[in-house]
């Protein structure tokens, strides 16, 4: 449950910029723990570039998917949702979103669940990652593997 203030439970504010200087590159791993709270049922990370979003990670607890797109230009890409859903409000998870040459690679809890292919270049000018919505978040790190 979030306070008036924006903290969860875990004292980490939501949403969450978790900053990349040098930008994004193959081999980059971002690991997020957190746990679904009670809300809407939805959160989300956006790989960002200025207003761009990258690569926009959405699990939705009362659809039971995960929705992923780009927003470019000032317009939404084709959305995808297909797959399983590893999520549950109360369960704690850890995602890891390992950058690759030509896609993002998403696993939950080890076991791998989707890749999201780049849709536009420049991948060094992706400087934050913001995680937002329905989630008490444990941490968000970004190390090169």
């Amino acid at each position: 449950m979030q306070t008036p203030q924006g903290y969860n439970r875990m004292g980490m504010m939501v949403p969450y910029d978790l900053a990349l200087p040098g930008g994004i590159m193959p081999n980059l791993l971002i690991t997020i723990v957190g746990e679904p709270i009670d809300g809407d049922g939805r959160f989300s990370v956006n790989f960002m570039k200025g207003s761009d979003l990258v690569f926009h990670f959405n699990p939705r607890m009362p659809e039971q998917t995960i929705v992923r797109n780009s927003y470019l230009g000032g317009s939404w890409g084709t959305e995808e949702c297909d797959g399983g859903f590893p999520f549950a409000p109360g369960r704690q998870f850890e995602l890891k979103i390992l950058v690759e040459v030509d896609s993002f690679k998403v696993a939950v809890d080890s076991t791998h669940v989707l890749e999201f292919q780049h849709r536009m270049g420049g991948l060094e000018e992706v400087t934050l990652v913001q995680i937002s919505g329905d989630l008490q978040l444990s941490s968000a790190t970004a190390s090169m593997i």
